[in-house]
């Protein structure tokens, strides 16, 4: 069971992480992201982007960790 749920925490996490990255590239390449960026630094857009490909990390390396650690079935 533990190696089922991190499975699908490993590519919910790279779906995930995958996505922040991008609606990150689409937001630096729109001219509205742009406009605001000089005056006010950086974008909504971009700040949830980035937690977005940050949690999707967390989530695929908990993943990765829930699959390798799951029980192994040995038959003597």
């Amino acid at each position: 069971m533990k190696r089922t749920i991190g499975l699908i925490l490993l590519v919910a996490g790279i779906a995930v992480g995958a996505y922040g990255g991008y609606e990150y590239y689409s937001a630096q390449q729109s001219l509205k992201n742009k406009i605001t960026k000089v005056f006010t630094g950086t974008t909504k857009v971009e700040q949830q982007s980035v937690y977005l490909m940050i949690g999707g990390g967390a989530a695929a390396l908990l993943g990765l960790g829930l699959s390798l650690s799951g029980k192994t079935s040995r038959r003597r």
